[in-house]
């Protein structure tokens, strides 16, 4: 036993009375130390050949005074030779067998405080692991123990499944186990252990098992012999099938040859993992001619007339290309000389270009100074001319006057206060542009989708709405799509503000000196034809409660212009302010998704201000929006205006389904206030 102070005994008689004999478990020659006699219930039930581990072993008195401290060999007869003559005699009252003789009391009796019992391995001595293997295939592996928990296959490889013990007391592989692959596995630690003579291999300490690896444990000329087999039947397979009319049994063995199952794949996979192993014999030879002197005499004298080929090859290939080099350098050194030449001629040319260039510039300028002093006479007589007659209008409209007389309490016409727009920034008079086609509008609004991630029906929705509401994109890239739509629509002239807490009202966003807000009402007032967007950023980063009912009723009554468009983005992050519900009406929300890229540059002129609705095309409107049952009334009304004005050719029905969309959001405001979008509206601050 190892010298860690552990103790172990092994069973090996069971006596009457339930006392069981019991040895020492020693590493040496013998394998055992004292035998004791103890009635401990867990160790007479473990039966013959269990390893026990105890602690606190003390000896009791002993019922009679001889004491052996070995025990009956095995080789004892069961039945004494001596019984059949000495029952010939009445007076002699012998037992019939000589295991009568081992009753209880014949040893010293022991006791122990605790007793666990522990599991031993086989680890054959005698025989080699090959051997092991093919008696475990035939199911007569002899283990000199009740029971064992592994099996050693390899050395250092480990067999604790696939096994099992026979009635018979013999070990052998389970059943369904094939050697071919076999699960095996090592030990990752380095239990304190006993080893006895018999191959037995006991554990002090419980051991740790790796993963276990599939392996192949037949022996190596096994694997060969198949996998010869298997080139016998490649072969076979590769000659072609029989032709029609032949034999039948060449047919089968042919079939046979070139089909395989599945026991058949392992034992092919088995061959090609043992010869995946094998070494080549061409990686070896060298290895093996390396330490042969005389082939390394031949092998140094091989380098070095290699290395002269080599070096003579090398200054053979060089002098030609030094000569090739040379031919070229003097092939460029006459190119230069003939482009100096040229050089040179040409800088004589570019001096008396000079000089006539001087000439000419000279007289071009006594030209214009003499045409502008012309023009500026004729001028000057114009103007003079003008003066003249202004002042013959003058007198003429002084003698023509009637003085006026003044209308007493006459009642003043009060005029709504016209929003502030800059002079300098407004224009004189209404200009004719040129309004972008049917084609290119549709082409603009198939480049924002494809962009953005919005369909063409979400697009032409959000230009329709506008006009008449404020759609709000929704998203990571919201501000971004925003400024995107508006400027295919409008232009690098396009207005565009951004809300911050500082500007409550909409007079705050029009003196915004960066927005160019004030010139974009100003030129929707001035060309009442053209659509003109702005786009107006991060509304919940401000008290948009403010300027939103501002702008819509200004619009509403014509104080600001209907062909000023309006499309918003609401803010992602960062303190912002929570919108009322009351506001929330005048708003179309409209989700962007995360996908959405910059827009490149769609612009292709202005975009015409159809405001009116059709008429024509008001019943259609009518229907596709009554179909769903959300809208009646004045909203059915005033919806299907908006849906009327769809430019032709777009999808009535998709642009509908995004207006019932909007109308559902509406109504779910209205009801319980459980809608979408509420996160980017309400209680946003924490």
């Amino acid at each position: 036993m190892s010298g860690s102070g552990k103790t172990v005994f092994q069973v090996i008689q069971i006596l009457s009375h339930g006392v069981a004999v019991i040895a020492e478990i020693k590493e040496g020659d013998s394998g055992f130390g004292r035998i004791r006699e103890t009635k401990e219930p867990r160790i007479v039930l473990g039966g013959i050949g269990s390893f026990w581990l105890v602690t606190g072993g003390k000896d009791e008195p002993k019922l009679v005074l001889e004491d052996l401290d070995e025990p009956r060999q095995a080789t004892w007869p069961m039945v004494s030779s001596l019984t059949s003559p000495i029952r010939g005699n009445a007076i002699f009252d012998l037992p019939s067998t000589v295991e009568a003789f081992d009753s209880p009391g014949r040893r010293k009796v022991i006791s122990f405080a605790t007793v666990t019992r522990i599991l031993a391995a086989y680890s054959p001595r005698d025989i080699r692991y090959d051997e092991v293997v093919v008696r475990l295939r035939e199911c007569r592996l002899a283990v000199p123990s009740g029971e064992v928990m592994a099996i050693e296959v390899r050395s250092g490889e480990w067999l604790n499944t696939q096994f099992i013990r026979l009635s018979s007391g013999l070990y052998g592989l389970s059943p369904g186990a094939d050697a071919r692959s076999i699960f095996v596995t090592t030990m990752e630690n380095r239990p304190e252990t006993i080893r006895l003579p018999s191959g037995l291999l006991i554990f002090l300490s419980q051991p740790r098992w790796s993963f276990a690896e599939e392996k192949d444990l037949r022996p190596e000329h096994e694997v060969l012999a198949s996998a010869e087999r298997w080139l016998v039947r490649s072969k076979l397979a590769l000659d072609g099938s029989p032709g029609d009319g032949g034999d039948i049994a060449e047919g089968l063995r042919h079939l046979v040859a070139s089909s395989v199952d599945s026991e058949e794949k392992a034992d092919l996979s088995a061959a090609i993992r043992l010869l995946a192993g094998r070494q080549s014999l061409l990686e070896v030879m060298p290895q093996m001619l390396s330490k042969d002197p005389a082939f390394q005499e031949r092998l140094k004298q091989f380098e070095l007339e290699e290395k002269d080929r080599l070096k003579a090859a090398l200054q053979s290939r060089l002098e030609t290309e030094i000569q090739s080099e040379q031919s070229r350098l003097a092939e460029i050194r006459s190119e230069i000389a003939e482009a100096e030449t040229r050089l040179a001629l040409a800088g004589q040319r570019e001096v008396l270009l000079r000089g006539e260039t001087e000439k000419h510039d000279e007289t071009i300028r006594a030209r214009i100074a003499e045409v502008a002093k012309q023009i500026h006479g004729e001028a000057n007589a114009r103007a003079d001319g003008l003066r003249e007659e202004i002042s013959h209008l003058r007198e003429m409209v002084s003698q023509m006057m009637i003085p006026a007389v003044a209308v007493a309490d006459a009642p003043t016409k009060t005029e709504p206060e016209p929003v502030a727009v800059p002079e300098k920034l407004a224009p004189a008079a209404p200009v004719s542009v040129t309004h972008a086609g049917e084609d290119a509008r549709k082409a603009i609004v198939s480049g924002l989708s494809t962009a953005t991630g919005l369909s063409p029906a979400q697009i032409t929705a959000i230009l329709l709405r506008s006009t008449e509401d404020i759609p709000v994109l929704i998203g990571e890239q919201a501000s971004g799509t925003a400024a995107d739509i508006v400027a295919a629509i409008g232009g690098d002239d396009s207005a565009l503000a951004f809300c911050d807490p500082s500007r409550i009202s909409w007079q705050d966003l029009l003196r915004d000196e960066t927005s160019d807000l004030a010139v974009a009402v100003a030129k929707a007032r001035f060309h009442p034809d053209v659509l003109v967007p702005i786009a107006i950023c991060g509304i919940s980063n401000g008290p948009c409660e403010y300027w939103i009912p501002q702008f819509i009723e200004s619009r509403r009554i014509g104080r600001l212009p209907r062909n000023l468009a309006i499309i918003a983005s609401a803010g992602v992050d960062g303190m912002r302010v929570s919108v009322p519900d009351s506001i929330l009406r005048f708003l179309v929300p409209v989700q962007v998704p995360d996908k959405a890229k910059p827009v490149r540059k769609l612009y292709a002129g202005p975009w015409p201000a159809e405001l009116e609705f059709n008429r024509g095309r008001m019943g259609e409107a009518i229907d596709v929006l009554s179909q769903a049952g959300t809208l009646d009334g004045a909203a059915l009304q005033r919806t299907a205006k908006i849906l009327s004005r769809a430019p032709p050719g777009t999808a009535m029905a998709d642009v509908g389904k995004v207006f019932l969309c909007h109308a559902d959001w509406l109504k779910s405001i209205s009801s319980d206030g459980q809608y979408d979008f509420k996160k980017q509206f309400k209680n946003i601050e924490g």
